[in-house]
């Protein structure tokens, strides 16, 4: 079955891709999420897409997938350093193959909120390590400033130690920082896209998810789910990726128009996640799930050798002097 889905996924993207250049408009690109369409990043995406076409004179034609309904993330990229009008919104575990220090990004502990991430990823540090994405992959983010929010330990039992994560099989994106994260914090990990998280808790594939609020109210897990613990173990910052080969294809003023409009509606998009999220935790409440305060200290402690054991110790020097300086 997931064969089977896979393949159907990848026969829309070529059809979508391909259909594109037919149609009104200079350029075009197909901008994919896994979130959902309540979610304020999508809802930001709706804003960026809005803006980008009136500026551009409709010269420029976005479309929304939300859900992971275009495909894979992995897939996704793939078509994008292939020179395909698709753009992407991941983090930097799924950039690591390419710079392997943007692992430091979705790292456990390693920044303590949303004005450190913001902070880091304006930093000439982060810039450089953009212009080596580019280089090494042809890929390029328009901006890295879309914030999805705290990650925090979503599971069908109390959690307050990393002891009560014993055996709890813990959904994990296939990236070694991911991975290494909920081995640290208890877990056992298991890879799964975000698209199949809510049939996997039902069926007992795995028992439990780290996401961050906006993306656990859309996706429904506190009907499956008892607990929500507020670990906030990552912050979770992620970009707008797309084809360096498509965007170098655009004319300055439109390739002007792309990277304003992205800093701007991620900016925007950040604000109003960190105004949903209370809101949400308390309407998952309200569902019945408990929402847990949790003493971070035991999780951090176990997680505090994880940029080591993934070769990190630079990056995360790099991120500790830019984020303390005044």
């Amino acid at each position: 079955m997931k064969l089977k889905t896979s393949l159907f996924k990848t026969l829309i993207l070529s059809a979508v891709i391909s259909s594109f250049p037919a149609m009104a408009a200079d350029y075009s690109l197909n901008l994919s999420t896994s979130l959902s369409p309540d979610d304020p990043i999508y809802k930001g995406l709706e804003s960026f897409k809005k803006q980008v076409e009136t500026r551009s004179g409709k010269k420029i034609r976005i479309k929304l997938f939300s859900s992971g309904q275009l495909g894979a993330d992995n897939e996704l990229l793939q078509h994008a350093q292939s020179g395909s009008n698709v753009g992407i919104i991941v983090d930097g575990a799924r950039l690591a193959s390419f710079v392997p220090e943007l692992s430091i990004l979705p790292a456990p502990f390693v920044f303590p909120d949303y004005a450190s991430q913001k902070k880091f990823t304006e930093s000439e540090i982060f810039h450089s390590w953009e212009q080596r994405l580019a280089d090494s992959s042809g890929l390029v983010p328009l901006s890295f400033n879309w914030y999805q929010g705290a990650r925090m330990l979503v599971t069908k039992k109390p959690v307050q130690t990393p002891a009560d994560l014993n055996g709890v099989k813990v959904r994990a994106l296939e990236a070694p920082v991911t991975i290494e994260t909920i081995k640290c914090m208890g877990g056992e990990p298991v890879p799964l896209s975000w698209s199949e998280i809510y049939s996997s808790i039902q069926t007992g594939i795995v028992d439990a998810a780290e996401a961050q609020p906006t993306a656990v109210y859309g996706s429904k897990l506190y009907e499956i789910t008892k607990n929500i613990t507020k670990t906030n173990h990552i912050h979770l910052m992620t970009g707008i990726i797309v084809s360096q080969k498509w965007l170098n294809a655009l004319p300055d003023d439109l390739r002007t128009i792309l990277h304003e409009e992205a800093e701007k509606q991620g900016n925007q998009a950040s604000e109003n996640t960190i105004k949903k999220e209370q809101e949400l935790l308390t309407l998952m409440a309200q569902h019945g799930v408990s929402v847990d305060p949790v003493d971070a200290t035991p999780f951090k402690q176990a997680c505090a050798s994880v940029p080591e054991k993934l070769g990190l110790q630079d990056a995360l020097a790099e991120v500790q002097k830019v984020i303390s300086n005044k």
